[in-house]
């Protein structure tokens, strides 16, 4: 553009800065920052008249006639073209058959939205007037986002019809955008800024109702429209005249009440898109140009606050803020420390195009208007005020299915009539679940009763005992054995002595004892005794030992002579090795125990958990819990005599429960593996060869470690297998499948709760991402409930609790721990309780539940919540990874890798692995290869003991070795403001962004001549491999070479 052709250069708003970026990022795909209005327009036309109408409007408004170039230094212009050509096209379909039109009219809008603009060039609105008959044409005005906004639109098309009318008073001169930028240069940003910071203090989180923010480019939206009926909008509007309310402030309640139940928050954040047309600028509705910003709506959700209340609220918040709205989301995101605020965006489109209003003499009658507009965020909801509300949903579908909107918008619909109809109501009392899905979440998908005998443990093994006496019962390690008569026997002679040492319901025995069949023995035999045994491992540092024995008072230890001296001396302990004891249960008699029998109501077992507070707590488990669960895992799974059941889980965890005892009352034998056995998987793949089990039961860390073991392909004879204690990994069941035939089962559940109350079958083949725990077991309901305990609807995630006869009695001796996670069931029958599990699930639309953390398990970086378990599945996906973890310290993540093979170079492998999946916030700065996985007693990874890694920061580890790495190097250092820089540092992980991403692209096309997308930065974000990005694109020039060309009269 020569200085002649130039008319004006302006610097960018912050909002056009912004929007050049996103614009910028990848070129080669669709740009969705364009809006496309297709007036259909009624009445003769003269099309001559139209054009030149069109040209007057392009000459009268500098905004239209703009172009946008970056300085060599980064920063971005405006330059209005002096007198650029009017693009302008006119095509006819009226000779194509009536049929073929609307066919034809939709591919040529289609096609015009998909034609990208040059940012470079002031061609940034084009007009097409499509002719369908002589009566009937289609004005097209496409346009850029960052020259024309909504409400310059409108403004535009009342000037096009007067001009082309010709009637009237001329039109007054055009106030220039240059105005509103000098007027917005001129505002102190400090005053606004504070007033931000107030309004936002003690924001956590960002509000993302879609995830984590994607680098991916947007697609063009689709949308989902809702209209309320006439009566419903007359009441929604007699509610916001009632309250002294807008309508727009009505939408907004309602939308931060619905996202806070959609994201289980109770403090949420959402865009909404304001005028930007400041009261104190003269003559600021008139301008045309981009004038619209983006603010912060803050909706803090008090529970008790009625929804009037909450309405006024969010009014007089935003009224107080409407000073400042002309400051940029970017020095929000500066200013607050966060790179995201939210996710979802509403706007109200109180300057509408009204064909009514454009209606003048002398012009065509506009019919209709359609309006194809480009949506950045996952959700924006379209607000169109009129005689019947509508609320057009666009969405993202790369990021929010059609579906998944499609219910979003059922629950508008339900909630905003709610709020009309009793203003008064207090928010926790909005039902935002329809009848139909409340009936699923709380009976359908609960109707689990089913008829248990009211028995005990023990009474369900004595009668397999006469069942099959004769048939075996246990496999120890060295090869003995015992059938079920001799086991019972024994038990029998025990539980005889425990009774005369004082043992009976309600009293609780200690087991120390390593695995072994004399274990079996001890367990049943307290059982037996009617006490409830307490597990003690005898690996546990005797401190941990003493603490829980000390908590729990039992009874009297067995255990054996040389484990004895961890006992504590004021606590009797029964050395089962010792002589004199064996004579004493020698001359016990080898029959059923008949006096202190427990019933269904009596403790089972108790099991000490950690506690928050570093205390360990006791959960005491009843007999009719655990019959429930065994009777259903019976039911379900089918063990008959053929079977045995690999007993490897030390005793204090209660997937031991059903290891030691379901083949016990099925008629199936228990294989007992030998001590530490549990954490080898050769060890254990050859163990299962060798005995011939068919089930057994592993986490899912160690089911990875055992898959990885090339001796698991051997273990032909197993018949299922089953997964519980960690999320399953949908890849782990992958790999599982592909070297084991047999069926592979997820179970989910607390100690609190009997070991499992819900159930997944993992198929071979279409696992979803996200694997399932399942529904619930028999007599067992479980709900996924918000803050206030109220059921969210399938799809949101809430905090999962548990009801029905699996339910622990409680922490022994902790009535406070207890009534805080065993709290009232508002589900149930009078006195009914539920379990608070403190895990995070949704319901799937199938009826599963889908686990998605923990409530105190996230941590936050940079202001935003992570879940460590997300990073640690992208890892886990590569091939080169076999097992992964993330933890995170003073504000940062470090990655734990386990390599499945060979790992020279494997670090910057799999930072671009992650730099594919997860935006820069997400990424480990920091990750360690380890060749040994620490694990925990149960076999489950020990974070705790996995080493510290080294102080981040540059590495300086590389220097640059030529020319071009030196220059990048420079670069690096000098935007980001670092010292030294390496070549392989991380920009992202130096503290670098999106818009100082622009501005090292804009250096290093001018100081190395070669055209770098910007993408090319987040694809290559060191120097190493910047620079080999950059020497691939030498070949390409800049931009193409100027040649002489005929000059155009029109169009492009």
């Amino acid at each position: 553009m020569s200085k002649n052709a130039i008319e004006d250069i302006l610097p960018v708003t912050p909002f056009q800065e912004g929007l050049i970026f996103h614009a910028g990022y990848d070129t080669t795909t669709a740009d969705v920052y364009t809006a496309q209005f297709a007036f259909e327009l009624h009445g003769p036309l003269d099309a001559v008249a139209l054009r030149a109408a069109a040209a007057t409007v392009l000459r009268r408004h500098p905004a239209l006639r703009t172009a946008f170039r970056q300085r060599p230094g980064g920063d971005w212009v405006q330059v209005v073209a002096a007198d650029p050509p009017l693009l302008w096209r006119e095509l006819d379909l009226s000779t194509r058959p009536e049929a073929e039109r609307a066919a034809e009219l939709e591919r040529l809008l289609a096609e015009d939205c998909a034609h990208r603009f040059d940012l470079g060039r002031a061609r940034l609105v084009r007009f097409s007037l499509l002719r369908l008959d002589e009566q009937r044409h289609v004005l097209v005005l496409m346009n850029h986002h960052l020259v024309l906004d909504g409400w310059s639109t409108a403004h535009l098309m009342g000037e096009l019809l007067a001009l082309y009318a010709g009637t009237g008073d001329p039109l007054p001169a055009a106030r220039p955008y240059r105005d509103y930028v000098a007027w917005l240069g001129k505002q102190d940003r400090q005053p606004s800024l504070d007033a931000w910071q107030a309004a936002l203090a003690g924001v956590e989180e960002p509000t993302l109702l879609a995830g984590p923010p994607s680098a991916a480019v947007a697609e063009r939206p689709e949308r989902v429209e809702l209209e309320f009926s006439a009566e419903q909008t007359r009441a929604l509007l007699g509610l916001a005249r009632g309250h002294g309310l807008t309508l727009n402030s009505l939408v907004q309640g309602a939308w931060g009440i619905l996202l806070g139940t959609l994201t289980g928050r109770t403090d949420v954040l959402f865009g909404a898109t304001v005028s930007g047309r400041p009261a104190e600028l003269a003559g600021a509705e008139e301008i045309v140009g981009l004038l619209i910003n983006t603010v912060p709506v803050r909706v803090r959700l008090d529970r008790g606050q009625t929804v009037a209340e909450l309405l006024a609220t969010v009014q007089a918040e935003q009224a107080a803020l409407t000073p400042h709205h002309h400051t940029a989301l970017t020095d929000l995101h500066a200013a607050t420390g966060r790179g995201t605020l939210f996710d979802t965006l509403v706007v109200f489109e109180n300057y509408p195009v009204d064909p009514a209003a454009l209606r003048l003499p002398g012009a065509p009658v506009i019919a209709d208007v359609q309006v194809r507009d480009g949506v950045h965020y996952p959700l924006r909801l379209q607000v169109l005020p009129g005689q019947r509300l509508r609320i057009a949903l666009d969405h993202r579908p790369d990021l929010l299915d059609r579906e998944q909107v499609r219910r979003i918008a059922q629950r508008l619909r339900q909630l905003l009539p709610a709020m009309a109809a009793d203003p008064h109501c207090p928010v926790a009392r909005l039902d935002l679940l329809t009848p139909e899905e409340r009936e699923l979440v709380q009976q359908t998908w609960n109707a689990t009763d089913h008829p248990v005998p009211d028995t005990t443990l023990a009474e369900l093994i004595e009668r397999q005992v006469a069942r099959t006496p004769d048939a075996t019962a246990l496999h120890g390690p060295d090869g003995d054995t015992r059938s079920y008569a001799q086991l019972n026997a024994e038990a029998n002679r025990l539980a005889h002595l425990l009774a005369e040492l004082g043992a009976g319901p309600e009293s609780t025995v200690g087991v120390a004892l390593p695995r072994s069949p004399e274990l079996v023995v001890a367990l049943l035999a307290v059982l037996k005794s009617g006490a409830a045994y307490l597990p003690l491992d005898p690996d546990h540092p005797p401190a941990r030992t003493a603490d829980i024995l000390d908590d729990a008072a039992p009874r009297l230890v067995l255990t054996t002579a040389e484990l004895a001296a961890a006992v504590p001396a004021h606590l009797p302990a029964l050395g089962l090795d010792d002589a004199r004891v064996r004579e004493r249960l020698g001359a016990q008699p080898a029959t059923d125990p008949v006096a202190g029998r427990p019933h269904g109501a009596s403790p089972a077992y108790l099991i000490y958990t950690s506690g928050s507070t570093g205390r360990p707590k006791g959960v005491l488990v009843e007999h009719r819990a655990i019959v429930n669960r065994l009777l259903w895992m019976q039911d379900r799974y089918r063990l008959d005599a053929t079977d045995r059941v690999l007993q490897k889980t030390p005793a204090g965890f209660d997937v031991s429960v059903w290891e030691f005892f379901w083949p016990l009352i099925s008629g199936a034998a228990l294989v007992v593996a030998p001590p530490g056995a549990h954490r080898e998987p050769e060890r254990l793949a050859r163990l299962i060869r060798e005995t011939g089990v068919t089930t057994a039961h592993f986490v899912p860390s160690m089911l990875r470690a055992f898959v990885d073991e090339p001796a698991s392909a051997g273990c032909t004879g197993l018949r299922r297998v089953f997964c519980s204690g960690e999320a399953l990994p949908a890849e782990l069941v992958g790999d599982f499948h592909a070297v084991c035939a047999a069926p592979l089962f997820n179970l989910y559940g607390p100690t609190e709760a009997a070991v499992d109350v819900t159930h997944w079958d993992c198929p071979a083949e279409g696992t979803p991402t996200a694997v399932p725990i399942g529904r619930p077991v028999w007599n067992t309901r479980t709900y996924v409930l918000d803050a206030a305990l109220r059921p969210v609807p399938p799809g949101v995630v809430g905090e999962l609790y548990l009801a029905g006869v699996q339910l622990a009695r409680g922490y022994l001796g902790r009535a406070g721990l207890t009534a805080e996670r065993f709290v009232a069931c508002p589900f149930g029958e009078p006195g009914a309780v539920m379990y608070r599990t403190g895990d995070l699930a949704s319901w799937d639309q199938d009826g599963c539940l889908r686990y998605a953390g923990r409530t105190d398990h996230q941590v936050k970086i940079r202001g935003q919540r992570i879940e460590l378990g997300e990073i640690e599945a992208v890892l886990d996906r590569h091939p080169a990874v076999a097992q992964a973890a993330v933890t995170a310290l003073d504000g940062r993540l470090t990655g734990y890798v386990r390599p499945a093979g060979p790992h020279d170079g494997l670090v910057p492998v799999l930072k671009r692995h992650l730099a594919e999946q997860l935006p820069a916030v997400w990424r480990p700065s920091t990750l360690v290869l380890l060749e040994h996985w620490p694990l925990t007693p149960n076999g489950k990874l020990d974070r705790k003991a996995l080493p510290q890694p080294q102080a981040p920061g540059t590495t300086a580890g590389r220097a640059p070795r030529t020319p071009q790495e030196e220059l990048l190097c420079g670069l690096f250092a000098e935007v980001l403001g670092v010292d030294p820089v390496g070549i392989d540092d991380d920009f992202f992980d130096l503290g670098g962004h999106s818009l100082l991403a622009g501005r090292v692209i804009s250096r290093i096309r001018t100081a190395l001549d070669v055209d770098l997308p910007l993408g090319a930065l987040f694809e290559n974000p060191t120097v190493a491999r910047l620079t080999e990005a950059a020497a691939a694109q030498s070949g390409i020039p800049k931009r193409p070479a100027l040649r002489r060309m005929p000059r155009p009269e029109e169009d492009e």
